[in-house]
């Protein structure tokens, strides 16, 4: 069986590929919920999303937004069934050009092999000041 820090190694390389129909097939369970924070006014990819369909239209949201010259987990924790991963992120919002430098944490709960619930924590007034 393949550990939960693995599988969380796959889902970040599917998404570095672009391949998100890949990421949410192996990684998320049918019913996960996703919250990523902010002000869903400033920042369209904000909320709390449940479901496959709803965390596709998040990454949705992500690409129309924003664009990624760097995006990379530095380290991962595991205790359980939860998996923190820590991590840099470098980009520009499309709709300004302004450019996006942020480190984050992802917070993953794994539920017999699949993400049940995942939680980002991120400095979202350096989001705003870059969507704005």
């Amino acid at each position: 069986m393949t550990s939960n820090i693995e599988m969380t190694k796959k889902g970040y390389e599917s998404f570095q590929r672009g391949d998100i129909p890949a990421l949410i097939r192996d990684l998320l369970d049918d019913n996960c919920t996703w919250i990523s924070p902010g002000p869903r006014d400033n920042l369209p990819w904000a909320g709390t999303f449940r479901g496959k369909p709803a965390i596709a239209d998040f990454f949705t949201r992500i690409g129309e937004n924003l664009e990624f010259t760097e995006f990379a987990p530095r380290e991962m924790i595991e205790q359980g069934d939860t998996v923190v991963v820590l991590g840099t992120l470098a980009g520009r919002a499309k709709k300004t050009g302004k450019a996006i430098k942020n480190e984050w944490a992802h917070v993953f709960k794994f539920r017999q092999g699949k993400v049940v619930f995942f939680q980002e924590y991120v400095d979202t007034a350096a989001d705003v000041l870059a969507m704005s």
